[in-house]
């Protein structure tokens, strides 16, 4: 019986023959899995060249290494773990597109112009993508059986977000240099409350939020290199380490 692989998410740096790898949040199956193992997707150079891939993480090691041609700067697995969604970051024919993980059945489902690459996370349930934009700074949701596109002006200067295991809101990071906090959006109403930020923080920022895929906690970064956990009412902050 195949197991599913445990992962983290987001970007690590891994000091080898690629240069950054960004974490999926996903846990697709993969045979003689345990909790040691964990899939990614990668990229990086090697020689000069862009490389994209999705490999095991065993240990100290990477394992099952496959080359993922159709990649520029990465990708995000779906939740059940067939699926990637990812920014083309080309010239012509630029957009986001959803595909399997071996690039077959590939379609665009945003088209973008005119902006770096953006970041995209998947909804809980694999059925919305979301990015947040550089040209409006804000957050986007796409649904994926639809094709409804739908902007979330309430979370101006939105950054680095992550979904809520029920997909009725999501965790972000919003705010300029010296003044960055984590805010939620309640997606049914279009409600944002702040989570953390200068009332607990003072000046030093806080951001890169992730929320639990198993419970209603959220993990986050301070400006002083501490990573903290918040329940999502923001009751019971605590430091978790003291060097993120």
């Amino acid at each position: 019986m195949g197991e599913r692989i445990p992962v983290c998410s987001r970007t690590v740096a891994v000091v080898a023959i690629i240069v950054t790898v960004a974490i999926a949040a996903s846990t697709p199956r993969v045979r003689g899995a345990d909790d040691t193992r964990m899939r990614v997707v990668f990229y990086g150079y090697v020689d000069r060249q862009a490389r994209n891939g999705t490999a095991v993480i065993e240990g100290a090691r990477l394992t099952n290494v496959t080359d993922l041609p159709f990649l520029r700067a990465g990708g995000e697995i779906s939740p059940d773990g067939t699926r990637i969604a990812f920014d083309t970051c080309a010239h012509v024919d630029r957009g986001i597109y959803v595909a399997q993980l071996d690039g077959r059945h590939m379609r665009r489902v945003v088209s973008l112009s005119d902006e770096p690459c953006v970041a995209i996370r998947w909804s809980r349930d694999g059925t919305r993508l979301s990015y947040s934009s550089l040209i409006d700074l804000q957050l986007h949701v796409v649904h994926l059986d639809t094709g409804v596109h739908t902007p979330l002006p309430e979370t101006s200067w939105a950054g680095w977000h992550s979904w809520s295991p029920t997909g009725d809101a999501i965790v972000y990071q919003t705010g300029r240099g010296g003044s960055r906090r984590i805010d939620i959006i309640d997606l049914p109403t279009s409600s944002p409350r702040s989570l953390v930020g200068p009332a607990q923080f003072g000046a030093c920022e806080v951001w890169a939020p992730d929320w639990s895929p198993a419970a209603d906690r959220i993990a986050f970064t301070s400006c002083d290199g501490k990573l903290y956990i918040v329940n999502a009412d923001g009751t019971g902050l605590r430091l978790v380490a003291a060097s993120a």
